[in-house]
Formats: structure tokens, C-alpha cells, sequence
């Protein structure tokens, strides 16, 4: 998986396998979700968390330039003697999430807002994101930028809500970046295929 995508999963599977108990139950999963179910909110049972991708910018306090060599290629491969692995620095960026915690117990709001608090601390935590080749898994710095408590009545009843906003650093590599730009070689219009005429040129752009 590449840029976003590695995130996006590395997110997802940061929080499953979340646990509340209640007077029913003494092992209630909590759900993992990208977005809200809209069509599943007919049937979708509490406890569950909601992941949205929220923005996305270009740190370039952090960027550097230039070209970096190493004898294991960023740590995927094993070091062989002689051989050295170069490659452009890599592009940084800030992937901002707000994850939201929807509840209906009180006593599964508070046991989601512990484990949240161990999954997220303040300032030094870490996310295990895998690598562009995916051979291995890397650690990614990783901050939790807000908090909010949003509990609301909701048919009659109360919804028990928390919004986190969760800051991941980030980096896409030139590779990544080059891979992701196509070429035009047909135009529909009205929804026909054409192909380009002779003499114009093809315009680069992102799929």
C-alpha cells in the first residue's frame, strides 16, 4: 500500500479490537468504520467509531533535498555487502483525522475514552504504517491534536459522543508521486471515445 492508503489501514487497524462490557455482555466489541454507515444506520449496533480523513498538508518545514543512500533500501531488504540503494528525499505531509466514538452506555463511553487515551497520548505516539515495498512495518510519529466531548439526545435518547482529531506525519516518496501521473490518450466526448488528432500534445494529469 502506498501514501494514504497505508494510513488510512494502519488507522483502521490501530483500532480494532477495542473491547466495553456492560451488564449484558462482558465482551462487546466496538465497530471500525470509514466514514458514517449512512446505509447502515438503520442496523448498525452501539458501540462503534467513525475514521474521516480530514486533511491533508504539505509540511514543508520539514522538507529537505537532495538524494539519500543507504545499504538495506530504508530497511526492507537485508544489507548486502557492496551494494547501496539511492533515492530522492522523500516528500513530508500531515495526514489530520477526526475519529468519532458513538455510544449509547455510559459505561461504554468511559471504557472507549480510556483505551482512546492509550491509543492516542498527547504528544508521543506512534503508529505502525507499512512501508512503500511492504515487506516490513514502520513507526510513524503520531499526535493527538484535539479533543472534543459531543453528547447529545438523539430519539429520545442519549448519544454518547467523542471526536478526536489525530495528526499522522507522513511522507510520500517521488516515486510514488510519478507513478501516479497518466497520460491522456482519448477524450469521450458525449460520452464517445475519441482518439486525440495528430498534432496535439497529451496533457499530463492526475487520474
Amino acid at each position: 500500500m502506498t501514501f494514504i492508503l497505508a494510513e488510512d489501514a494502519a488507522i483502521k487497524n490501530h483500532l480494532s479490537g477495542m473491547i466495553v462490557s456492560d451488564e449484558k455482555s462482558a465482551n462487546r466489541p466496538v465497530k471500525v468504520w470509514f466514514g458514517y454507515p449512512d446505509i447502515e444506520v438503520t442496523t448498525q449496533t452501539y458501540p462503534y467509531i467513525i475514521i474521516e480523513l480530514i486533511d491533508v498538508r504539505a509540511a514543508k518545514e520539514r522538507q529537505n533535498s537532495g538524494r539519500m543512500y543507504d545499504t538495506d533500501n530504508r530497511g526492507t531488504v537485508a544489507a548486502v555487502q557492496g551494494v547501496v540503494y539511492g533515492y530522492n528525499m522523500p516528500l513530508p505531509y500531515d495526514l489530520s483525522y477526526q475519529l468519532t466514538s458513538y455510544s449509547r452506555h455510559p459505561r461504554h463511553d468511559r471504557a472507549i475514552m480510556f483505551q482512546m487515551q492509550q491509543k492516542f497520548p498527547s504528544q508521543y505516539g506512534s503508529l505502525s504504517v507499512p512501508n512503500d515495498l511492504g515487506t516490513e512495518t514502520a513507526k510513524r510519529h503520531m499526535f493527538l491534536d484535539g479533543f472534543l466531548k459531543r453528547d447529545m439526545i438523539e430519539d429520545g435518547r442519549r448519544l454518547f459522543r467523542n471526536a478526536y482529531t489525530v495528526r499522522v506525519v507522513s511522507e510520500m516518496t517521488p516515486s510514488i508521486a510519478n507513478s501516479a501521473l497518466s497520460t491522456v490518450q482519448t477524450v469521450k466526448i458525449n460520452r464517445i471515445t475519441t482518439n486525440i488528432p495528430p498534432g496535439l500534445t497529451p496533457v499530463p494529469h492526475l487520474p
